[in-house]
């Protein structure tokens, strides 16, 4: 508000810092103007505007004195109290101003602040919901990935172990039936030498059917050590892959508990980010009492002003009846003098 007002001119300057130091008590120097006037480094032209000031000063206690006839000392010490008096006042209405605008300036510092945080919290939940949707769709992408390949390995471990246990049933069944017929050809073997006992030639061919009966069964009993060892493989793998699947399981446990400490902390994040909006609403209310404040500290500003100016106007007013009062007085002195004067004639 003060920057629209025109800037003062250094006469006005100099009658002020003057008029401040005479309120106070002090005798004003040229020195003491020049301390006080920081961009105007010439003595001469400062004692220039101070004679000014000081002429302006004897003028208006020689005018009091005259119009009034009070003596020197008592227009010297009313000068003073009014300049003294004027310069409180206005120097209480800067201060005011002073105060509004430092309380106003700290409450624009706190809602920049405030929302420099609230942009940070929101950028860091906005990361955060970011990795959340990328570990979702990780998890969904391994899971299924992780389901696809164990449907394959039990498709497989299944296909297997059935192949395997039909081989080994058709090698029972197999060898099972060799048994019955090796069993058969030994009791026609040993029916056929009850019989047959000078004949030699067909008792060999027997011997040597038994022979291959017996090298066959070995072979087929060979097989079914072999297939016996390759179910215990398969076995083996089934088990690898249980171990797998549990294996899958943990992770995908560990997945989610890394998801649910996601939410969590995103969460946490939201009650902040609301914590924020709150401390938003509230400094934005601070704001606006201080604005209130500065309106009121404003108001109370003109209020002095205007009773500042009612008290100049009640001074000329008292000056004008004391001057009227002074000129009764004239005339009555006058007039006695003139009665006097009458009288000794």
């Amino acid at each position: 508000m003060e920057s629209n007002k025109k800037p003062l001119s250094i006469q006005e300057r100099v009658n002020k810092i003057c008029n401040e130091i005479y309120a106070k008590g002090e005798k004003p120097s040229v020195r003491l103007v020049l301390a006080e006037l920081p961009d105007v480094n010439s003595t001469s032209t400062v004692h220039k505007y101070f004679a000014n000031w000081r002429s302006e000063l004897e003028a208006n206690q020689q005018s009091l004195y005259d119009r009034l006839g009070f003596s020197s000392e008592f227009t010297q010490s009313f000068m003073k109290e009014i300049t003294r008096f004027g310069a409180e006042v206005e120097q209480r209405y800067k201060q005011l101003a002073k105060d509004a605008n430092e309380q106003r300036d700290l409450a624009f510092a706190d809602l920049a602040r405030t929302e420099e945080s609230l942009h940070q919290k929101e950028v860091i939940v906005e990361q955060h919901n970011k990795q959340v949707k990328t570990l979702q769709a990780e998890l969904q992408m391994l899971k299924q990935q992780k389901e696809t390949e164990l449907d394959k390995a039990r498709e497989s471990n299944d296909a297997a172990i059935q192949e395997v246990r039909q081989q080994l049933a058709t090698a029972l069944e197999e060898n099972k039936a060799l048994s019955q017929h090796n069993e058969t050809l030994r009791t026609a073997m040993t029916k056929s030498e009850l019989k047959l006992e000078g004949n030699e030639e067909l008792i060999n061919e027997i011997k040597h059917q038994n022979k291959d009966l017996v090298d066959e069964n070995k072979k087929l009993n060979q097989s079914i050590t072999e297939l016996s060892k390759n179910l215990v493989g398969k076995e083996a793998a089934i088990e690898g892959n249980e171990k797998l699947i549990i294996s899958l399981q943990e992770q995908q446990q560990q997945i989610a508990q890394q998801l649910a400490d996601e939410k969590e902390r995103r969460q946490k994040l939201d009650e902040d980010l609301l914590a924020l909006k709150t401390s938003v609403i509230d400094t934005q209310k601070k704001l606006e009492k201080e604005e209130i404040k500065v309106s009121e500290a404003q108001s109370k500003a003109n209020e002095l002003k205007y009773e500042i100016e009612q008290k100049s106007i009640e001074r000329k007013e008292t000056i004008r009846r004391l001057e009227h009062s002074v000129a009764s007085y004239e005339k009555l002195i006058a007039h006695m003098e003139n009665q006097k004067k009458t009288s000794d004639a």
